[in-house]
């Protein structure tokens, strides 16, 4: 009984309110049905289709999505990044279905993004704005008030209910703790702990880029902005405590800042490597053209003020009439301009204050909060028409497809800086007050209020989870409304639409279980005399049995990427490319032989595994080295 009080007394009653709060932001998803028509609401149950179906056929990180392209398949997964579709798969692994499974991930994700929003400013506030006699019940409060804030963020409902993007919705349950681990990296320095510190943020910001590959042009950047941002708070503040030893703490803050981000891309090699070197071989125009040109989708002043919502698309091109909403949010935004405010009030009532802070060197306080403001207008900037200069130059913007996708950054920045803004506003009326008025309440009714302001936009269309919507049919079905958005490698000299496997998927008999299936028609004799015996399809591999009069050629109906290999009776065999689709060709000779063509590792890959596999190590070893220091010292 005694250590049950003890546990209780350390359980965060504030943060549970918060879940719990927070629950209601996702309380369509614990009704039957899902939201298929949204955006990408097909695209994120039907890739963990395809992500489950190659596990299962022994690919433990998987690169091909053997649905795609009318069933010739794609290397989905070269260049999408894979941590969203792990979470899925655990729970299908637990018994879920895919639908369920897609559910369940985003649960996840809205519930770890609040809580990463609370420990943030809950720490900023304390290292940098909480006096000494400030309760940390107001701490807390203030902190959830900016978690409530993130989770029923207008954009965040968008993700989920308009475009259905599980993984950009995950990414947001990253971005706080990205800045929290490396805020506390920069912060702490070499003093004890730093292992674990430096292993911390490596590790997160490793997740955060496994996430989506998107947040490897939009939030890595940004977090380096804040990283150079803290290593200037830091050496101001090193400047007041230790005169002579400033520097060389920046240097030693700065080593271990870079070893963090080099530490990352370290654990993210195994997925990076072979974006950048396999990825070259994929014709990349149909994700930066027509649908997908950022010139179609800047977002107007009005728009980020505008209470309009809808579940359509960034569907206007010259004007402010989309189907979609781009609002900002208005207690994000009242909250940012309470910030704005505080910037102009005595110092005196921001925090820390020293005899170094002048009207030209304010306290950490404000610097922090000058910093969210700054980044918050720069990143709404970018958003609009007025920079299209600035993603013409840097060619590398275009991979975003839409600049309103920096929401999700703004979101983060504005949310954190609405936490600080009406901490410091009613901290600031506190201390103004004759009465010495207890401020707690008036949190509580903030955070409830950000609650209140989002109820309106939860909620979706909900259509039936049919048999077909969990199996290859999904995916087809879908590029037959969308031939546009059909991928190809480099290797295919004319695009098309249809394949041999059309007629297939288009069976009232059809059927697959966990993406095996023998229904679709894989292989086919295009030289010589025989017969198919039998054939089968799984998640990176496929085959059958031959029967040849003499030598024949057999055509596999697979796109060819790196990593593909052909096995004739368990044998190595040759394989080549077929024109003019880019289709894999095997020479079979006379006899009855069986077929396999696997999604095996190349050399690139194995490299990048490598190295993954050595950083995560070092991060272990990092943890180890933390602890056996803590219980000697």
């Amino acid at each position: 009984m005694h250590m049950i009080r003890r546990y209780l007394t350390r359980v965060d009653s504030i943060l549970i309110l918060l879940l719990g709060l927070s629950l209601l932001a996702i309380t369509p998803l614990f009704a039957p049905g899902y939201f298929y028509n949204a955006h990408d609401g097909r695209h994120s149950v039907f890739y963990l289709i395809q992500f489950d179906a190659s596990i299962r056929d022994g690919a433990l990180w998987p690169r091909w999505a053997m649905h795609h392209i009318q069933g010739y398949g794609y290397p989905t997964f070269i260049i999408q990044a894979p941590l969203g579709f792990y979470l899925g798969e655990l729970f299908v692994l637990l018994g879920a279905g895919y639908t369920l499974a897609a559910k369940l991930s985003w649960a996840v994700g809205f519930l770890v993004s609040g809580w990463g929003m609370y420990a943030l400013v809950r720490y900023w506030i304390r290292r940098y704005g909480a006096q000494s006699s400030a309760p940390d019940l107001r701490i807390k409060l203030a902190a959830a008030a900016a978690g409530l804030i993130y989770v029923f963020l207008p954009y965040h409902l968008v993700d989920i209910y308009v475009r259905a993007a599980l993984n950009d919705t995950l990414l947001l349950a990253w971005f706080p703790w990205v800045f929290l681990t490396f805020d506390k990296l920069v912060d702490g320095g070499l003093t004890p702990g730093w292992p674990r510190r430096l292993a911390l943020a490596s590790l997160c910001m490793a997740g955060m880029l496994l996430t989506h590959t998107f947040a490897l042009i939009s939030f890595a950047p940004l977090t380096v902005t804040f990283v150079l941002f803290r290593l200037f708070l830091a050496w101001r503040m090193d400047r007041q405590r230790a005169t002579g030893m400033a520097l060389r703490q920046l240097w030693q803050r700065t080593l271990l800042a870079g070893l963090g981000g080099v530490g990352s891309l370290l654990l993210c090699a195994n997925f990076i490597l072979p974006l950048l070197v396999e990825g070259q071989n994929l014709q990349d125009q149909v994700y930066t053209t027509n649908t997908y040109d950022f010139h179609r989708h800047f977002v107007y002043l009005s728009q980020f003020f505008s209470p309009v919502w809808g579940f359509g698309y960034s569907d206007d091109p010259f004007g402010v009439n989309d189907g979609m909403s781009f609002q900002v949010g208005v207690m994000a935004l009242l909250l940012a301009l309470a910030a704005v405010f505080c910037l102009a009030q005595p110092r005196a009532n921001v925090g820390q204050v020293s005899q170094l802070d002048s009207p030209l060197c304010p306290p950490p306080f404000l610097w922090l909060t000058g910093y969210l403001i700054a980044i918050t207008a720069a990143l709404l900037f970018i958003m609009t028409p007025l920079a299209a200069p600035l993603w013409e130059t840097v060619t590398a913007l275009a991979v975003i497809q839409f600049p309103w996708r920096l929401l999700a950054l703004a979101g983060f920045t504005v949310s954190g800086l609405g936490g600080l803004g009406l901490w410091q506003l009613l901290h600031n009326l506190e201390v103004g007050s004759t009465q010495g008025q207890e401020m707690a309440g008036e949190l509580l009714v903030f955070g409830l209020l950000a609650v209140f302001a989002g109820t309106s936009y939860i909620g979706a269309p909900l259509q039936p989870v049919e048999p077909w919507r969990e199996d290859g049919r999904a995916i087809f079905r879908f590029e037959e409304e969308h031939p546009d958005m059909i991928a190809y490698t480099k290797w295919v000299q004319e695009p098309f639409t249809q394949s041999p496997m059309t007629k297939d998927y288009q069976s009232a008999s059809y059927e697959e279980a966990h993406g095996e299936n023998d229904m679709l028609e894989r292989l086919a004799i295009i030289a010589g005399r025989g017969q198919i015996e039998s054939q089968y399809s799984r998640g990176s591999s496929a085959g059958g049995v031959v029967q040849a009069d003499g030598p024949i050629t057999v055509r596999v109906h697979l796109l060819y990427f790196p990593g593909w290999r052909a096995y004739i009776d368990d044998t190595p065999a040759e394989l080549r490319i077929s024109d003019p689709h880019g289709l894999i060709e095997v020479d079979v000779p006379a006899g009855q032989h069986r077929l396999d063509v696997r999604m095996e590792a190349t050399p690139v890959r194995r490299l990048g595994t490598a190295i993954s596999w050595g950083a995560l190590l070092v991060m272990l070893g990092l943890f180890w080295w933390a602890r056996r220091n803590n219980q000697t010292g």
